[in-house]
């Protein structure tokens, strides 16, 4: 069993720096995890504390149901992949994936098997005479994930891969990253500040900021039902629109009110904001839950009107900049929608996506 099991984990850094605080958490055996936030959250401090690369302040380390916090990072049976890949210049491809075997004084012929067996995995068996300056950006990645898997280890530790490739060979590398975990059936705890990657490789995604947990589950329930309004607008592209706003009462349903429009909340949300009637709090709406008004017969209490800003044709879709108001949002409507800057357009909120946040607290009323 690779489990790998945080316990209170604490990482203070020289001037009472907390770049880790009191962090929880449980990898089961097989599952991909993905650490995700923005720069500064923590997440890569946590991965190289699991590798045993940065000495933990407080707290227990578990691999495989042994505590590791004494243990070095070579006998941790963990292999990294790092941001710059970190490959011996002067060693072709075959040294590369082979050095830290030898060092294990591993027989040549179990060597040779398991270069061979990595190489084919990830399609390099062609490129095991060259150098890493011969190699691009992409295969150098591969090398550096090869030399991973050669080791056979417990658990994989991946720290943001993937940032130095272009875009095009980012959405490639990822799916060769996720069939290498069905491949494997190994244990991965991944870091990105991109959470586009998280969303698509992850089984699970832990979101972090200033070194906390701010929430743990799957892609999708992320993105549905998020429990503050950090990961709402962290989790989704383009990120979720906010408008700070007020409840009022309206007959026997609340709504929120702006300068603008007003939403009607459905009955089921009644409860959930009677006690913030009268007072502020942040509504929020994805882009991609807006839905041009001629295509919907009910719109009354979710219209809202508004003046096209700026227009983003991205072929298969387009990104409108809209204003209400003082209220500025995005809209992502179908690429055969028409429209002009300075245009008015009416769009209706699908209200069973809709979410409120308390404006103090910034935690999600539904």
């Amino acid at each position: 069993m690779a489990e790998v099991v945080l316990k209170e984990l604490t990482k203070v850094f020289d001037g009472n720096v907390v770049a880790v605080d009191k962090f929880n958490l449980e990898v089961k055996d097989k599952e991909f995890l993905v650490l995700v936030g923005p720069s500064g959250c923590g997440k890569s401090t946590t991965l190289r504390c699991v590798a045993g690369l940065e000495e933990i302040t407080e707290g227990e380390i578990f691999i495989g149901g042994k505590l590791v916090n004494d243990i070095p990072p070579k006998d941790r049976d963990i292999a990294m992949v790092f941001q710059n890949y970190a490959l011996y210049p002067h060693m072709n491809v075959y040294k590369n994936l082979s050095f830290g075997l030898e060092l294990r004084k591993m027989k040549k012929d179990e060597i040779n098997k398991r270069v061979h067996e990595a190489a084919q995995i990830l399609d390099i068996e062609h490129l095991l005479d060259r150098k890493p300056k011969a190699l691009s950006g992409g295969q150098r990645q591969r090398v550096a994930v090869g030399r991973a898997i050669v080791r056979k280890p417990k658990v994989f530790l991946f720290d943001e891969p993937l940032s130095n490739l272009d875009a095009k060979l980012r959405v490639q590398m990822r799916t060769e990253l996720a069939k290498l975990h069905q491949n494997l059936q190994a244990t991965i705890i991944y870091v990105t500040h991109d959470q586009v990657e998280a969303m698509t490789m992850g089984t699970k995604i832990v979101v972090m900021k200033d070194g906390l947990i701010q929430q743990v589950s799957d892609p999708l329930t992320l993105y549905d039902f998020p429990v503050n309004k950090f990961v709402a607008g962290f989790i989704g592209s383009p990120p979720m629109n906010f408008i700070d706003t007020e409840i009022v009462k309206e007959k026997d349903c609340y709504a929120i009110k702006t300068d603008s429009f007003t939403i009607v909340l459905t009955p089921d949300k009644n409860k959930l904001v009677s006690s913030y009637a009268g007072k502020r709090v942040t509504f929020g709406f994805r882009p991609e839950d807006l839905i041009d008004e001629s295509g919907v017969k009910d719109k009354e209490g979710r219209l809202i009107r508004a003046r096209v800003e700026v227009i983003e044709p991205l072929g298969s879709e387009i990104y409108l900049h809209l204003s209400s108001g003082k209220d500025f949002f995005m809209a992502r409507v179908p690429h055969h929608y028409k429209t002009e800057i300075g245009k008015e357009v009416g769009l209706v909120v699908d209200l069973e996506k809709t979410h409120v946040f308390d404006v103090e607290t910034e935690k999600a009323i539904f």
